[in-house]
């Protein structure tokens, strides 16, 4: 069978040409059928702009659209990202489109099935794919090696090299490397008489803790734990286990999540902490709002360093409503390499006639100065391992007061990716993992074992469909 990765690149518009059904269905959104053109435009060659140097004198008018991840998290970085870039270089206008993560992708997919695609775009790091495979994103190799901007593309870490390459090529500019680890709250921990997590603890202690801390008899209920009720969170714990959902994590033929140990955990992680043991609060609470670590009513929740300024900054302490909170690795469990999720989440560079002047907004943005303006605004995690050692771990210990900051350097050491291919991650859950699997466990209407056979044979078949036509 041949490989997705041998498939002509030629810039032509009979290659960059797709049926809006097939392109949203790859990438994650079922659509009805319209031909529609996406054709890529030339790419400029590298060293069109200067991220340091500014424009030249006389430089041409230049605008460029910024399709940007929409957390609240990021916002004012992008904010002052585009400003201090647009000072540096008074020719260039940025057109910032902050987009919810809720709503973002949908919105990218139609923008490049209209033939209208941004000039830079953020992407996480499993969901760029579709789009390099068509022909619809630039290269960066060059431009990397001109600029030497190496730092961002680490050896060694397996994770952070397949989500920003393809087919050899660079792709994606990291803006961060992003990990999950469990955030606990001292407080609630010293109040239930519980001790504190460490590093080294087990998946027995963190459901002993859970239980330990878990009461729900007064006024204020106290949980011990925040499910995450969706399967991209749930990962961490299959992982644990040593087992994974697939033969392969990047470019999967054989979907794998039927395994017992899978079930076994699932149960637990999904439900079971919910509806059986009681120590996490139901969906309707957190949906809502109520009873979760935000509030002070839940001692853990598996997150990433995205969500420090939700729970401890600055401002949070100026208003007196901060959270005060620390981070451990998350607890042993079967596989004694004990893997954590990681990759590398940025932007990319749409095929346009503007590519060389978007490499110089990237650039900035990826290189020491943007990228640790960004990292100190958001508090995620920079984009080479330098910065996290040197500059990250100590800010997060100011800005945010977290202790155990090196707990995440361990974990992107120890991370893989969750799962990367023609078959988006997006385009599972939205059409079989979340209707068949997630939304049944966290309704309690059906149980891991019932629904995870389900889950398999669907994406079974969206494996198979995608190979076939390759």
């Amino acid at each position: 069978m041949p490989s997705p990765f041998t498939k002509d690149r030629r810039n032509t518009m009979q290659d960059n040409r797709l049926s809006r059904r097939a392109f949203l269905r790859s990438v994650g959104l079922g659509a009805t059928g319209l031909w529609l053109a996406a054709c890529a435009a030339p790419t400029a060659a590298p060293g069109t702009e200067s991220a340091e140097g500014g424009a030249a004198p006389g430089a041409a008018a230049i605008t460029l659209d910024f399709f940007a991840w929409g957390d609240q998290t990021d916002i004012p970085a992008w904010e002052q990202l585009a400003q201090n870039y647009m000072e540096m270089h008074p020719n260039v206008t940025l057109n910032v489109s902050p987009t919810p993560g809720a709503d973002y992708y949908a919105k990218l997919q139609t923008l490049f099935a209209g033939g209208t695609p941004p000039h830079v775009a953020s992407f996480q790091g499993w969901e760029w794919q579709p789009y390099a495979d068509r022909g619809l994103l630039a290269p960066l190799d060059e431009y990397v090696q001109d600029s030497g901007l190496t730092a961002p593309y680490p050896e060694g870490i397996r994770s952070l090299e397949v989500s920003t390459r393809r087919n050899g090529q660079i792709y994606l500019m990291p803006l961060q490397v992003a990990t999950m680890v469990m955030f606990y709250v001292p407080a609630l921990f010293e109040e239930a008489g519980v001790d504190l997590p460490t590093d080294d603890w087990t998946f027995e202690d963190f459901l002993a803790k859970a239980e330990a801390i878990t009461d729900t008899s007064g006024d204020k209920k106290r949980y011990g734990y925040q499910a995450n009720g969706i399967w991209p969170r749930d990962i961490h714990w299959i992982r644990g286990t040593g087992k994974q959902e697939f033969d392969e994590l990047v470019d999967p033929h054989t979907a794998m999540f039927d395994q017992p140990e899978i079930i076994d955990v699932i149960q637990i992680v999904a439900q079971d902490v919910i509806y059986k043991m009681g120590v996490a609060p139901l969906p309707a609470d957190t949906d809502t709002g109520a009873n979760t670590i935000q509030t002070g009513n839940v001692a853990m929740k598996y997150e990433g360093a995205w969500f420090f300024t939700q729970l401890n900054s600055p401002a949070l302490r100026e208003e007196g409503k901060e959270i005060v909170f620390d981070v451990v690795m998350m607890p042993k469990q079967q596989d004694p390499e004990r893997p954590h999720r990681g990759w590398s989440e940025g932007v990319a560079i749409p095929r346009t006639d503007l590519v060389g002047e978007a490499w110089g907004f990237v650039s900035y943005m990826g290189g020491e100065e943007g990228n640790k303006l960004y990292a100190t605004i958001t508090g995620r995690i920079p984009n080479n391992l330098d910065l996290i050692e040197n500059f990250w771990i100590p800010t997060i210990a100011e800005r945010f007061q977290v202790q155990n900051g090196k707990a995440f350097l361990e974990a992107i050491k120890r991370s893989e990716v969750d799962v990367i291919g023609g078959v988006s991650r997006t385009q599972m859950w939205n059409e079989v993992v979340k209707p068949d699997g997630w939304d049944r466990l966290n309704n309690n209407s059906a149980t891991a074992a019932e629904v995870l056979p389900v889950v398999n044979a669907g994406v079974q078949a969206l494996l198979d469909e995608y190979w076939a036509n390759q």
